[in-house]
């Protein structure tokens, strides 16, 4: 085992992740959830059951908190009270303030990909926001923007990004960034907020040309964009809550599909969505997610649909992913997230894939020398620090 193995960062034990934090919302979130995005005569009676819990909205748990701006934007009919509002309004002004700064770096630092003729599309939150109206900007907190450029740009797109001046979130060395087996590079604009660019629309290897395809524009601060299609910003708003580790954004998804409900459900293509379900580690959140949201929001999903996709085969690798996602089996996901990363590599480029599960650990995590050694040496080393940890001895 080498020196630089056994000095490796320190172990971190992850605490579980609250109940709240989980994608399907527990009874209180749902109740807050309805009154934030449903008609009167459901948004109301949902709100006085809130309300009975006697839980103040400054104790609330950070899910159900990222809720506020969409509390604030639907007050008259969940007949919020004047003591609430107050703080609904001023996170919806934080929201507001904070949307226009990360979009206002986002467009900064894609500027030069648009000018070098590469498609940008404005994917997951700001799409969203887009989608819900300039009237609107403070909807929805974004964290930091996503775009999306294709796949055979990836590394173009980085490299023109870099050269223009931006650096990567975390340090990189300048190294060339393994495209096949990351979704997205992470940088800092100028005014200190962060743009993912991302060239998988998921964190699993995939086809996304379709999104390209049917994108559309739109606008954002007054400038043109290009969006995806009602579709696939559904897709992704569903998705996501059930791609990997548990994402902590249980009602946000929820919120952002209702959106897609209320203002485009003419414009969703129901058979390009199931299309759309093929691609690697979706069937089983899209089913699970638009059942839930059918049968507790009353959203329009055609039944059709939803058999369909409760008919499709499901491989026990995705079965497992999502209960990963579901019940915080960290670990176990982390293994499935991999494992089904492999098979999608493969897929896409056997020949340069290893055949083997331990050859694309060497590739695709650690320092990713692609040395099979190394990958042993990682866990020998979190072996030793564990059994050397101050706490084995004072038991």
């Amino acid at each position: 085992m080498t020196r630089r193995a056994l000095q490796g960062p320190p172990l971190r034990r992850n605490p579980p992740v609250p109940r709240e934090e989980l994608p399907f919302p527990t009874g209180a979130q749902l109740d807050l959830v309805k009154a934030a995005v449903l008609p009167a005569d459901s948004a109301a009676p949902a709100w006085r059951r809130w309300k009975a819990r006697g839980i103040p909205l400054e104790a609330v748990d950070p899910a159900s908190g990222r809720l506020f701006s969409h509390l604030w934007t639907n007050r008259v009919a969940a007949g919020i009270g004047a003591e609430d509002l107050p703080l609904l309004k001023g996170i919806y002004r934080q929201t507001l303030a904070n949307n226009a700064v990360v979009l206002d770096g986002a467009f900064e630092v894609t500027q030069p990909l648009i000018d070098a003729g590469i498609p940008v599309l404005f994917i997951k939150g700001s799409a969203v926001i887009a989608v819900a109206g300039s009237h609107r900007l403070g909807l929805r907190r974004i964290i930091d923007a996503d775009v999306l450029v294709p796949e055979a740009d990836a590394d173009r797109a980085v490299a023109i990004v870099r050269a223009a001046g931006y650096q990567a979130k975390t340090p990189d060395y300048g190294l060339p960034l393994p495209a096949e087996t990351n979704h997205a590079w992470t940088c800092v604009t100028s005014n200190g907020s962060e743009l993912d660019l991302h060239w998988w629309a998921f964190k699993t290897a995939g086809d996304d040309v379709s999104m390209f395809e049917t994108a559309r524009t739109a606008t954002l601060l007054g400038r043109s964009v290009l969006i995806p299609s009602a579709t696939e910003v559904l897709v992704a708003a569903v998705a996501q809550a059930f791609s990997g580790a548990p994402a902590r954004t249980p009602l946000r998804w929820i919120a952002d599909a209702m959106l897609i409900f209320d203002l485009e459900a003419d414009l969703i293509d129901w058979g390009a969505l199931l299309r759309r379900s093929r691609r690697p580690g979706l069937t089983l959140g899209l089913s699970s997610g638009l059942d839930f949201l059918a049968r507790e929001f009353g959203a329009p999903v055609p039944k059709e649909v939803l058999s369909e996709l409760q008919r499709r085969p499901v491989s026990l690798r995705e079965r497992g992913a999502h209960l990963a996602a579901c019940r915080d089996l960290r670990r176990v996901g982390r293994l499935l997230f991999q494992l089904e990363l492999h098979r999608t590599r493969r897929l896409r480029d056997p020949a340069e894939v290893p055949r083997d599960f331990l050859g694309h650990l060497a590739q695709a995590t650690g320092a990713r020398t692609g040395k099979r050694r190394d990958v042993f040496e990682r866990q020998a080393a979190r072996a030793v620090q564990r059994l050397t940890r101050p706490e084995t001895f004072s038991r």
